[in-house]
């Protein structure tokens, strides 16, 4: 087996060239990242929010006047971020939390559900500034002992 892997690789090598084999093997490389706005024209937006590819799932008002219409504008939402979702495979996905809080939890959680990877979340802490929020909720939920 590790000949046939090392033959693989130089015949890769030959071919194309260590750097893109390297690039190939990288973990975040720039198309397997996506960038989610979850509502736009709301804040402006820096270098910062743009990583990898960006989609904007919604922009501008949404009709959040009766609970058969707010539920009616997420879910169509939704519907097209599950359609980018299943695009490819993201090895990383940052949420820029912009809007009604309901939206981008349900954003969130159709990440993880199709993904099965947690979301970065991009966090303005004001003055222009703003960081990443990585929390595996897992590894939270495993320093607690369970009562069970």
């Amino acid at each position: 087996m590790k000949s046939e892997t090392s033959k693989a690789i130089e015949e890769f090598v030959r071919k194309y060239g260590e750097s893109k084999l390297v690039d190939v093997l990288s973990p975040n490389r720039q198309e397997d990242i996506l960038t989610i706005i979850a509502n736009a024209d709301v804040h402006p937006y820096h270098a910062l929010h743009k990583r990898g590819e960006i989609f904007v799932a919604s922009e501008g008002s949404l009709d959040f006047s009766t609970e058969e219409s707010a539920v009616s504008e997420i879910e169509s939402v939704l519907l097209r971020v599950a359609k980018k979702l299943k695009e490819k495979r993201w090895s990383c996905v940052y949420l820029v939390p912009f809007g009604p809080a309901p939206l981008a939890l349900q954003i969130k959680s159709l990440v993880h559900k199709i993904l099965d990877v947690e979301t970065i979340d991009v966090l303005h802490i004001g003055n222009g500034a703003h960081i990443d929020i990585h929390i595996n909720p897992r590894s939270i939920a495993a320093r607690i002992k369970s009562e069970l």
